[in-house]
């Protein structure tokens, strides 16, 4: 009578995917819409007005160019979440996983390594060279300060 029912515990669903997070470079896009508004104005301009063999060099140029501008301004993006790293640069498609990611670095472009040792490059992600000077000055001042036992060489006083 006071022996609890004990159901047989049904089979959990499993935990939703996380939702990628999507990194881009908003001046990249930027630059694409502003390289696609004057080709195709210039291009469409030759075509109308353009006599001769002009309309036709007009069309392959833009046959030619806007695919390129799409693949090298839009294309371009990192998706991450929890499971994975899935880069995508104009003409390939990469996916991490986690587990298999040993570094990330910024240099003169940002890059992920892999365990492997392959290096693949983030087009998406833009390198501020201002931030990496800006980490360079803050690193260098960690270390002296580790080095200096806490004094910094502006009259002794520690941070700021």
């Amino acid at each position: 009578m006071t022996t609890p029912h004990h159901e047989p515990s049904a089979p959990q669903p499993p935990l939703p995917i996380s939702r990628d997070r999507i990194y881009r470079s908003p001046m990249g896009i930027v630059g694409g819409v502003l390289l696609l508004g004057i080709g195709l104005w210039l291009g469409i301009d030759a075509l109308a007005r353009g006599h001769g063999r002009t309309p036709w060099l007009a069309l392959a140029g833009l046959i030619l160019v806007v695919p390129l501008v799409m693949a090298f301004t839009f294309r371009p993006a990192v998706y991450a979440n929890e499971d994975r790293l899935r880069v995508r640069n104009p003409f390939r498609l990469i996916v991490l996983p986690w587990g298999e990611v040993a570094t990330l670095r910024s240099g003169l472009s940002n890059e992920v390594v892999a365990k492997s040792g392959a290096k693949f490059q983030l087009w998406a992600i833009p390198v501020s060279l201002r931030g990496r000077k800006r980490a360079a000055r803050r690193e260098a001042r960690a270390a002296a300060e580790a080095a200096g036992g806490g004094r910094t060489g502006r009259g002794g006083r520690a941070g700021g």
